[in-house]
């Protein structure tokens, strides 16, 4: 038998970046918003906290405040290129250059 547990992750909006705190260290997302397009451009997680889904958390996070906030979404960093990858669903409000 296997049992997982989600830890709760709190995700703050810093006006330029989104970022999960821990008593570890800090992980971000950063983004800058110019007409009615959110551009997400660079992201991080410290070593010691990869592997915990941080990068996929913040990523959706922004994805979801694109959506909430009718921005399309310019995927400049290769993370979030890559989730949208995988998730094909959020390719809808990517804008196109």
């Amino acid at each position: 038998m296997q049992l997982q547990i989600k830890q709760h992750i709190e995700i703050v909006d810093k006006g330029n970046m989104f970022v999960i705190e821990t008593e570890i260290g800090s992980s971000y997302l950063r983004y800058y918003i110019s007409d009615n397009t959110i551009e997400l451009f660079s992201a991080y997680v410290p070593q010691s906290l990869r592997g915990n889904g941080h990068a996929a958390s913040l990523i959706l996070f922004a994805l979801q405040f694109a959506v909430l906030n009718g921005y399309w979404v310019r995927a400049a960093c290769p993370a979030v290129k890559e989730y949208i990858r995988q998730y094909p669903e959020w390719s809808y409000i990517v804008k196109r250059t």
